[in-house]
């Protein structure tokens, strides 16, 4: 039998909740200066031109689910609560403590797809570490999985802001050396709020890992953004938790950074299809994250939008 902590738990079913209210039940509200709420494009799309097939009424409802939300920026670290359609690649240079390079290419993102009016699925593109000599330590980590939904949202014009739930699991299936043999769930809480050109992200939430948690620990994972947009430049800091399955922890886990950086985009060169770059450079903030996972970190992401 599975023990899962307190909060795992609890994010755990009311993901589970959110996601199955929302299938049963489909109450269309969207109203000038009104929230945007779970199911809300359903009236529209019934109302308007069904569409000659069903890539065409996907497609429409794709575009008008990204309207009737925020057009924020995602940063690097920290995940957007925004509805995503997306090819993403990240790219990590990190110094380690002993000075060593180590190169993760890809970073755990991939393709993001929006299935529903108001849910997104996404997987990662195949994620490799490279370690320049020491080509022992070279590998492929595992495939990760997304799902988020999204329970209210309202456009800049209105009240700026948009609250979803996500689940990410983390697949056992990687190439690296002493790689755990197991899946590792992260449930997670994400809002953003906006101001005119100013807005903020926060991501709260656990992981834990199946079948091994009592060895494992659920660490608490989080993380802050704050953004200000001047025209296509978007100057951005972050400070997040990264995850690492030993014990628990809110601060003072191994896994802490702050990260400035800067979002330049997004740039349309055909309907509905955008892009955009970002560059960061990520910092440890104490001593037990250099010695555990790395000093600092060179950063660059590519949006491709469509």
């Amino acid at each position: 039998m599975h023990r899962f902590g307190p909060v795992g738990s609890a994010f755990l079913c009311l993901i589970l909740f959110v996601t199955a209210s929302s299938t049963v039940r489909a109450d269309p509200v969207f109203y000038p200066g009104v929230e945007v709420a779970a199911q809300d494009l359903v009236e529209t799309m019934n109302q308007q031109s069904p569409g000659k097939d069903w890539l065409s009424r996907w497609r429409r409802m794709t575009i008008e689910t990204r309207e009737k939300q925020t057009h924020w920026l995602t940063p690097i670290v920290t995940e957007t609560p925004r509805l995503e359609q997306r090819i993403r690649y990240d790219v990590y240079d990190e110094t380690l403590p002993n000075g060593n390079k180590k190169f993760n290419f890809g970073a755990g993102k991939g393709i993001n797809f929006i299935v529903a009016p108001t849910m997104e699925a996404a997987f990662s593109l195949p994620q490799y570490l490279y370690y320049p000599g020491a080509g022992r330590l070279d590998g492929f980590r595992g495939e990760s999985f997304m799902i988020k939904n999204r329970i209210m949202a309202s456009p800049e014009d209105q009240k700026n802001y948009v609250f979803s739930v996500m689940l990410e699991a983390l697949s056992p299936t990687g190439t690296l050396p002493d790689f755990a043999e197991h899946w590792i769930w992260t449930p997670m809480l994400t809002f953003g709020k906006g101001w005119g050109h100013f807005d903020f992200m926060v991501n709260l939430g656990t992981a834990w890992a199946d079948a091994d948690n009592r060895q494992l620990g659920s660490p608490i994972v989080w993380g802050v953004a704050l953004q200000y947009r001047f025209g296509v430049i978007c100057p951005t800091i972050e400070v997040n938790s990264h995850p690492t399955l030993s014990n628990f922890f809110f601060v003072g886990q191994p896994g802490l950074f702050v990260t400035p950086e800067v979002l330049i985009g997004r740039f349309h060169f055909r309907d509905h299809w955008s892009l955009y770059f970002g560059f960061g450079y990520q910092m440890a903030l104490d001593q037990t994250t250099l010695e555990e996972q790395y000093a600092n970190a060179f950063i660059a992401k590519f949006h491709l939008l469509f």
